[in-house]
């Protein structure tokens, strides 16, 4: 008989630890496809959002019509695209297949990490300043 392998102790989770900035942001770098993108996480942003810049950096081609859908902020109505972000990465935590928007970059100045990648974590909270994800 083959003997049992011996049990691999569980991963016990990637953890990243962001600190808010002096506003009380929590802004950091992100790899989106692969490429470096400074963004803020927002846990009151149900998707990801990325202004137009942002999306032709990181490979995603827009065409005029995927501007199809409307978004309330607090400018009033745009029309924005959704797209897929293939990873989205910070720092050892990885999440694959992000449902994202896409914004004008007037629209938008910053890019946006919002609930469509946090939900996907193990947890995330926020505490004395830092905002801790785990996967």
């Amino acid at each position: 008989s083959v003997p049992d392998k011996p049990v691999a102790p569980l991963p016990t989770g990637r953890k990243v630890v962001v600190a808010a900035d002096g506003r009380g942001h929590f802004s950091s770098t992100f790899r989106l496809n692969g490429r470096q993108v400074d963004g803020m996480i927002d846990t009151g942003a149900t998707l990801v959002a990325v202004n137009m810049s942002t999306a032709r950096r990181i490979g995603l081609s827009l065409n005029p019509s995927d501007f199809s859908h409307e978004v309330n902020t607090a400018n009033g109505t745009i029309k924005a695209a959704v797209v897929m972000i293939d990873r989205l990465q910070i720092g050892s935590i990885s999440v694959d297949g992000v449902q994202a928007i896409v914004l004008d970059d007037k629209a938008l100045g910053t890019n946006l990490i919002g609930m469509s990648f946090l939900n996907r974590l193990g947890k995330y909270q926020a505490e004395n300043g830092t905002l801790l994800l785990v996967q």
